[in-house]
């Protein structure tokens, strides 16, 4: 579970079965960074999975792992914190926001009239 920019609580999941290995990049389509000036679209997240695997285990660390994974939530079970569960994908190159605007081809909004440039309107001192 993390806690989203915005304070939501979201539960991210993988496929069932799926093995996250050392450096895995998966991504979380929509769940990333706002678009510059479009701040209702959000870009992708990424996630890099850090992961440091002991050398081995004592039979004791094995029973409380076995016993760690018995415990946890059942079926059924739902956090009332959590706001929203999303899915990771596996990440492609696709999935980056290219373009400094936001996604890969930028400001594509309708919301503003094409060639009038940044700033709004201009006005002119007369003297």
């Amino acid at each position: 579970m993390l806690k989203h920019l915005d304070g939501r609580k979201i539960r991210i999941k993988n496929k069932p079965g799926e093995v996250i290995k050392p450096d895995d990049i998966k991504t979380v389509e929509g769940y990333g960074m706002p678009y510059h000036k479009q701040t209702y679209k959000f870009g992708n997240l990424f996630i890099v999975f850090k992961v440091t695997f002991p050398d081995k285990l004592s039979s004791a660390q094995m029973s409380k792992i076995s016993e760690a994974l018995a415990s946890t939530k059942k079926k059924g079970d739902v956090d009332m914190d959590v706001v929203e569960t999303c899915e990771l994908k596996e990440f492609k190159e696709h999935h980056r926001n290219t373009h400094h605007e936001g996604g890969t081809q930028g400001n594509d909004s309708e919301e503003e009239d094409e060639g009038h440039g940044h700033g709004g309107q201009r006005v002119r001192c007369n003297q």
